[in-house]
């Protein structure tokens, strides 16, 4: 019986030693996850923090402000990974960091689309009168208008579709199922469940726009009805007046109202809401 107690001894040491090791490798694991979940749920937080910064611009005053604050971003997120990893990179951390790089350039495409175009309409150029009779210009204003529509349509999807994006990334990468849903899980507790939509209204937009394109249309329409003297509108006929004075009227008095909107795309909330 002696000679079997040396080898149970070592039957008790390798599973002690087993039982050690896997217990690291869980500890490991898990660490791991919450720096990789921690990592993108940053990074989700960083486009909403940008995309606010954007919302409160005056674009009428910085009308390229979209271009800084795509750097600024970029910057921000490129600074994210010092500031969460612990110990070497491992190799779900490289996974994330391509999830993260991903989800930036779409951040940034998205504001693009969105605040590009309300910029270009808030320029000096956009209002001007000087080139109402100037077809390359006319035709500008037009695409501004039309750009300003896909816009309008990408601010009141942006939660919808920054979910949609975290989860087709999510979903393609290189993560374990476990990783993904611990990712998942943080950036909805930590980010998501604290953002809802604002009170954009798309129809509110598309109204004002229907008068400044309705606007653009009666003058290119009746070139012979004005002239133009020192930038100002002299016609002469009177029908069209009343209805370019009209227009002009609602314009102004919704122009607040218009800019406002784009104020509102998201908004934040103190306490936590958990998507149903």
């Amino acid at each position: 019986m002696n000679k079997y107690y040396p080898l149970l001894a070592f039957l008790l040491v390798a599973i002690v030693a087993g039982l050690t090791g896997l217990d690291h490798y869980r500890t490991t694991r898990a660490h791991q996850r919450e720096q990789t979940s921690q990592l993108l749920a940053s990074c989700v937080n960083q486009g909403l923090l940008s995309l606010f910064q954007l919302q409160a611009n005056d674009w009428r005053q910085r009308p390229d402000f979209y271009r800084p604050q795509s750097e600024k971003l970029a910057s921000a997120v490129a600074a994210l990974p010092q500031k969460v990893l612990e110990g070497e990179p491992f190799a779900e951390w490289q996974a994330a960091l391509n999830i993260c790089t991903q989800l930036t350039r779409h951040s940034n495409l998205q504001h693009r689309t969105i605040f590009r175009p309300l910029g270009d309409f808030g320029a000096p150029e956009m209002s001007g009168n000087r080139s109402l009779k100037d077809r390359r210009t006319m035709a500008r204003r037009q695409r501004t208008l039309d750009r300003l529509r896909v816009a309008a349509q990408a601010a009141e999807r942006y939660l919808d579709d920054l979910r949609t994006d975290i989860h087709n990334q999510l979903r393609v990468s290189a993560l374990s199922p476990e990783s993904r849903e611990r990712a998942l899980a943080e950036i909805h507790a930590q980010v998501l469940d604290y953002y809802r939509p604002g009170h954009f209204s798309r129809q509110k937009v598309d109204a004002h726009l229907q008068r400044v394109e309705r606007y653009y249309q009666l003058l290119a329409e009746n070139p012979r009805g004005y002239t133009l003297r020192g930038g100002s509108l002299y016609f002469y006929d009177r029908s069209l007046q009343r209805e370019i004075e009209q227009l002009n009227s609602a314009i102004l008095q919704g122009e607040a109202q218009f800019y406002g909107n784009w104020q509102q795309i998201v908004a934040r909330q103190q306490y936590r809401v958990e998507q149903g």
